[in-house]
């Protein structure tokens, strides 16, 4: 039983990848404060502009949308997978107020800016913004 020259032999089956699916993903983020206001940038490279919605409150910003990635053609396994890809929900809660009316929003290069100004009066409405831009 102990036999050094015993050889084991250690057989791993990989089963080829059949699937690919997408799944809820968090895009990062960063939000500044200006003097005038908030900027929040979002790193949404791949996302297709049609598929992008920013609904602005006057405390509450939601970014909705999704990434569709495709499989390459023949693929037969997956080595490493870190890019997310299916629907997204961004949720960003501000400590001060803003005016939802003078809301912007630029998407250029993969990143979605949003400034917004500060509110004089606390307006109490959601707007939805239109993005400008493109990859």
């Amino acid at each position: 039983m102990n036999d050094p020259t015993r050889t084991i032999r250690v057989i791993t089956f990989r089963t080829p990848f059949v699937a690919f699916e997408t799944r809820s993903w968090h895009p990062p983020l960063n939000v500044y404060e200006t003097d005038e206001g908030l900027v929040i940038v979002a790193d949404l490279a791949g996302v297709n502009l049609t598929d992008l919605q920013v609904h602005v409150k006057p405390t509450l910003i939601v970014v909705q949308g999704q990434r569709q990635l495709s499989p390459p053609p023949g693929l037969r396994r997956i080595h490493r997978m870190e890019i997310g890809a299916g629907r997204f929900e961004l949720e960003v809660p501000l400590a001060m107020p803003i005016d939802p009316e003078r809301a912007e929003g630029h998407y250029r290069n993969g990143l979605l800016e949003i400034i917004l100004p500060y509110a004089s009066d606390p307006p109490r409405q959601v707007v939805v913004i239109h993005i400008e831009g493109g990859l």
